[in-house]
């Protein structure tokens, strides 16, 4: 059951910030949610793509992507290798005021500052990997770098992104994201939440840039997904476990989120056992 929504940031640096390097071998999707921090994430190889405030992003090798904090995101990605940092708000507000209401935009890679940040991020990776005596002062003193690039030359303050995001859209991913295997439809989780149908459909796909059928379908699809790698279980006993009951539409759309059917993925991955 996929009941990942809210982040807190627990920072794993004396520091009081999240650093790590994250190698994923697999394709994969992360429903949506937020963080109560600023997710830096620089992809070193493989590419991720998030999909927030209703646009999609695509960040491909040696290019990174700035969220805000409280901003509700998903991530699909291939085989990857990535650097993940996350600052908490209470860490920033020490050097920049109100960093809740700072966005980011991050489209320019050939830019010098852009490429200036690429470079302190591997080298907080590096320091991060020797941990030479006191390599928290060096770490400190490249985070701090990265951190104001980041924020001067990406940051835009935006008083109305924090109302925006209060938006009650976040109970129902919190919803979906825990009953995506049940019988779920438009109008019954308008009737539930306290929507018009037609409404919903509209804030949803504004706010999120895909349609609430397609998101519940997505996570319904890489569920399947991990699934069909983990388990022996037949592949009729985990369409109907995930709640695919349509299994033509399944395979369709299966097959266009990963490019191939689920019984190719499961040949491939008992193959390489």
């Amino acid at each position: 059951m996929v009941e990942k929504h809210h982040e807190n940031v627990v920072s794993n640096l004396d520091i009081g910030v999240r650093f790590y390097e994250s190698i994923v071998k697999t394709n994969g999707y992360v429903p949506f949610h937020w963080h109560s921090s600023i997710e830096l994430v620089f992809v070193m190889s493989g590419k991720l793509i998030f999909k927030f405030d209703g646009l999609t992003h695509v960040v491909e090798d040696n290019q990174f992507i700035v969220i805000p904090s409280g901003i509700v995101h998903d991530v699909t990605n291939g085989p990857n290798q990535a650097l993940v940092l996350q600052i908490p708000l209470v860490f920033i507000e020490k050097y920049w005021p109100n960093p809740e209401q700072l966005t980011f935009v991050t489209d320019r890679p050939q830019d010098s500052e852009y490429q200036r940040v690429v470079r302190l991020l591997n080298k907080l990776n590096q320091v991060n990997k020797q941990e030479n005596e006191g390599y928290l002062f060096d770490f400190g003193m490249v985070l701090l770098m990265i951190i104001k690039t980041v924020v001067l030359c990406f940051g835009k303050p935006e008083k109305e992104r924090v109302h925006k995001d209060t938006s009650g859209l976040k109970e129902l991913i919190v919803f979906i994201n825990s009953h995506y295997s049940d019988q779920l439809s438009v109008k019954g989780l308008a009737q539930k939440f306290g929507y018009n149908p037609s409404y919903l459909s509209r804030l949803f796909k504004q706010q999120n840039g895909i349609t609430l059928i397609e998101y519940v379908y997505e996570i319904r699809l890489n569920e399947l997904y991990q699934s069909l790698i983990t388990s022996d279980l037949p592949i009729k006993t985990l369409l109907k476990l995930h709640g695919l009951n349509n299994e033509r539409t399944t395979r369709e759309m299966f097959k266009k989120m990963y490019g191939v059917l689920p019984n190719q993925i499961r040949m491939k991955y008992r193959l390489s056992k």
